[in-house]
């Protein structure tokens, strides 16, 4: 190679460029070589200098580059990279050997280029792509026309592997889909506009799978389209932005859904709903309360403002308001409201009763407090309430009178148990000892065989029965007996055969006797001093005893209508009975003076089951003088009546006793079995027969007080005894014993204020363990459970407090039903709502009270008071 050429080639070129010998001399170098070694080395490297003072002064860049240099000089073309400088800059550098004529190699010419400006943008380029690619959006790029440039992995985990995208050219103008989701209007909004456009679209759906069921649900992403525009202002590309807001979306068609259900809620609400502002005035009212507004003349004016209305003044309905307002607690109550009201005839006085509620509600994007109030017009239900009162008084003494006694059986023991009035039936002492053998050797043979075809039936099939039948009881006498009997199910199997047994020999005697009679009672009416009558519900006479006839005074009536045989009658009294016996199904009796003959007559109109009506009269002149004696009579039978009522009473209380007191123990006796039959120890084994024949003890204490409680005169005070509180609560702990120790509960007493107290043993008993029932039943698990009894005397009387540190209940809530039959507020699946309404029950017969305080999640103190003796 001619060395002038090559010297001239390499100073023309930009870049700094050396040749070298096989000894590291520099043999030729451009200027912009030496002025590149002066900037980095203080001074220049020029032809004839050595590359080892470079060496020399720098041993890493001599480690980095000798290699590269040796390998040259053996005849390899050598390209590397190094960092040199403050700060260190990118170089390029490119080893080329030179070959003399003899084709070896003898110099080697390094150019060296400046690549730190390149460098720099490819590493932006992959950090700005990194940052892209790593986007949690989808980012998609597009030409003008539409066809797909490019995406990052977001996006493409949003179209999906299968998408056309991902595999050939693709089109965003040309899928249908987009033209249905909105994407193609929004690209071409953003082409027309040269800006950008945001939308929520529903872009896909998506498969959600839960065990064996697939759920299709949509997916919702805000999509922002956006521009790329070149120098003159025209579109070069466009870029699309997704960004999922499934969630988003979807809460917010849930809350407008819920917001359209809460509408038709309130407007078809059973009772009125009217909202008021925090001024006072009518915001809101449903047609509930509309109709009620039209069904009593009142106006409705939705802007009246309650404060000031006069109306509501009158009735104190503002300083409810203003009292739900203030103090921010709800508030129930009834009222009366009693006005007048214009029609077309002029004024009509109105009297209603409301069911009111009053609660305050915050509102949520103002956060002022507004007014609810819920009314519900109860008029009729008042007006019906002295009606009901008497239905269920006869109600209760048709039960008590009934002689009605309950049963059951249960299908996995088959043990059976009576109730009281059931051993009474059969003149037994109470609560001996029973199974489903011996209650059937009481049925005469006929009637037992037909008793166990029935059980057999019910007991296979299901099938309910109901049988009249003849039973000996214990004391040799006959009764006729119905007897009644049902399954229960529980997941679809027969688990107890439940029933009533009724003695209807009194029922059974009088039908026998009206069968035997009734030739007889026809010769009677004949024969008797009052007269008989049947008439249609017509008027047309049909029967008519002698003595009728002989009142009527008249020819013929057999057959004809009484109302035209006797004109004077329509429209009488008379009449107007007929007419109320016929339209009420029920027996009238009323009298009648006839001026003519100048006597009283008595009539009873009574119903019959073909229609018609059976009039019977007398004369009741004489019996007038006889109306006093008969009102001491009545007198006398209300008496009767009042004291069957209590007697029921106390028989029930007794019957609630029972069930309720006996379940602990027994559940504590099934307890004490299921651990004796898992421990093999023999010695714990005998020390849990121990713990059985004092569980047991206790109970046949418990049965034998009930015996003699209920053995006592009805109408007589329970017996009343000195009981000691520390000798009844250690008999309560002895029965409760196991599920003191399963909860740990820690229970304390203070007795020695008051130790003693005059009271019914059984009463007591129940009441101790009541309380103790409750503390471990509703104890709280984020404490170990306590109870504390303490008893005072307090103005002549006994005090008694028991305070636990249990769940706690909310007394605003439930405090007025706490007391209540069958009333639970805790999820306590033991709970049965029974154990405080009997424990209420027993303290009020022997006059005392109970009450308690509470707070949710702070425990219950129950103050009971003993009226002395």
């Amino acid at each position: 190679m001619n060395h002038p050429l090559l010297t001239q080639v390499i100073e023309a070129l930009p870049d700094p460029v050396a040749v070298f010998d096989t000894q590291l001399r520099l043999v030729t170098v451009n200027n912009a070589f030496s002025e590149e070694s002066s900037r980095h080395l203080g001074f220049a490297l020029r032809a004839g200098d050595s590359l080892r003072q470079l060496m020399d002064l720098h041993p890493n860049l001599a480690s980095q580059s000798m290699h590269v240099w040796q390998a040259a000089l053996s005849g390899e073309r050598v390209d590397f990279e190094l960092a040199y400088g403050h700060p260190p800059l990118r170089y390029k550098i490119s080893c080329s050997p030179l070959y003399n004529d003899q084709q070896e190699v003898f110099q080697v010419m390094m150019v060296i280029r400046n690549v730190q400006a390149e460098t720099e943008v490819r590493e932006n380029e992959r950090f700005y792509r990194s940052v892209l690619e790593n986007l949690p959006v989808g980012l998609q790029e597009f030409t003008p026309d539409g066809w797909h440039r490019n995406m990052n992995g977001a996006q493409r985990a949003i179209l999906g592997p299968e998408h056309a995208a991902n595999n050939r050219p693709y089109n965003v103008f040309e899928d249908p889909i987009n033209r249905r989701s909105g994407l193609t209007a929004l690209l071409d909004e953003v082409k027309q506009q040269k800006a950008p456009v945001k939308r929520e679209v529903l872009f896909r759906y998506t498969e959600i799978h839960d065990e064996n069921v697939t759920r299709i649900q949509p997916m919702y992403y805000e999509i922002t389209g956006f521009p790329v525009l070149d120098l003159q202002g025209d579109v070069t590309c466009l870029f699309i932005i997704l960004s999922e807001i499934t969630e988003k979306k979807l809460a917010v068609l849930s809350l407008e859904k819920s917001e359209r259900l809460l509408h038709t809620i309130v407007e078809n609400l059973p009772v009125g709903y009217i909202q008021f502002d925090n001024f006072g005035f009518i915001r809101r009212v449903n047609q509930t309360q509309r109709r009620f507004f039209a069904s009593t003349g009142l106006e409705e004016q939705p802007d009246s403002n309650l404060v000031q209305d006069p109306f509501a003044r009158l009735f104190e309905l503002d300083q409810l308001f203003l009292q739900v307002l203030q103090r921010g607690k709800m508030v129930r109550l009834e009222k009366k409201l009693a006005f007048q009201v214009h029609n077309g005839a002029g004024k009509i006085d109105r009297e209603i009763f409301l069911d009111l509620t009053m609660f305050p509600v915050e509102d949520p994007v103002d956060k002022d407090q507004i007014v609810v109030a819920l009314v519900k017009d109860i008029t009729e239900k008042k007006r019906q309430e002295l009606e009901s009162t008497k239905i269920q008084e006869s109600l209760i003494q048709t039960g008590e009178i009934g002689k009605i006694g309950g049963w059951e059986l249960d299908m996995a023991t088959r043990a059976l148990r009576w109730s009281g009035q059931t051993y009474k039936i059969h003149e037994l002492p109470p609560y001996a000892t029973m199974t489903l053998e011996k209650a059937l050797s009481f049925y005469e043979p006929e009637s037992r065989e037909r008793v166990e075809q029935a059980v057999a039936a019910c007991m296979s099939r299901g099938k309910a029965y109901d049988l009249q039948v003849t039973i000996q009881t214990a004391r040799n006498n006959t009764l006729q007996a119905r007897v009644i009997g049902k399954p229960e199910y529980r997941n679809g199997r027969i688990v107890r055969i439940y029933g009533v047994i009724q003695d209807v020999t009194e029922q059974f005697r009088i039908r026998n006797q009206l069968t035997r009679n009734a030739e007889l009672m026809r010769l009677f009416f004949d024969t008797i001093d009052m007269g008989y009558a049947v008439m249609d519900k017509d008027g047309k006479v049909n029967f008519i005893n002698r003595k009728a006839q002989e009142i009527v005074d008249h020819g013929k009536v057999i057959g004809r209508n009484i109302f035209e045989v006797f004109p004077s009658l329509v429209g009488s009294t008379f009449h107007a009975r007929v007419q109320q016996c016929i339209e009420a199904q029920a027996p009238v009796s009323f009298s009648n003076y006839l001026p003519q003959p100048d006597k009283w007559y008595e009539f009873l109109l009574a119903p019959m089951q073909d229609g018609s009506i059976s009039i019977f009269t007398r004369n009741i002149t004489d019996s007038k003088k006889m109306q006093r004696e008969l009102r001491k009579a009545n007198e006398q039978l209300s008496s009767l009546n009042k004291f069957l009522v209590n007697q029921n009473k106390q028989l029930e209380d007794f019957a609630h006793i029972t069930s309720h007191n006996l379940r602990a123990p027994i559940a504590n006796l099934k307890a004490l079995m299921q651990i004796m039959n898992e421990t093999a120890d023999e010695q714990e084994r005998e020390m849990y027969r121990g713990m059985f024949q004092e569980v047991i003890r206790n109970i046949d204490e418990t049965l034998n007080d009930l015996i003699e409680i209920v053995q006592i005169r009805k109408d007589l005070n329970v017996e009343r005894e000195t009981l000691a509180f520390s000798d009844r609560l250690q008999k309560v702990k002895d029965i409760l014993l196991v599920d003191m120790e399963t909860s740990a509960i820690r229970l304390t007493a203070d007795f020695t204020e008051a130790p003693h107290i005059e009271y019914p043993r059984i009463y007591l008993d129940s009441i101790l363990q009541n309380l103790l029932t409750n503390a471990i039943k509703y104890r709280s698990h984020e404490r170990p459970p306590s109870l504390h009894l303490k008893s005072k005397v307090v103005e002549g009387g006994i005090m008694l407090t028991a305070e636990d540190n249990g769940l706690g209940i909310d007394m605003e809530r439930y405090g007025a039903k706490l007391f209540g039959f069958r009333k639970t507020f805790h999820k306590n699946k033991d709970a049965k709502g029974i154990g405080l309404f009997i424990t209420k029950t027993q303290i009020e017969a022997m006059g005392g009270s109970i009450h308690a305080e509470s707070q949710l999640g702070a425990g219950t103190k129950f103050i009971i008071t003993f009226r002395p003796e």
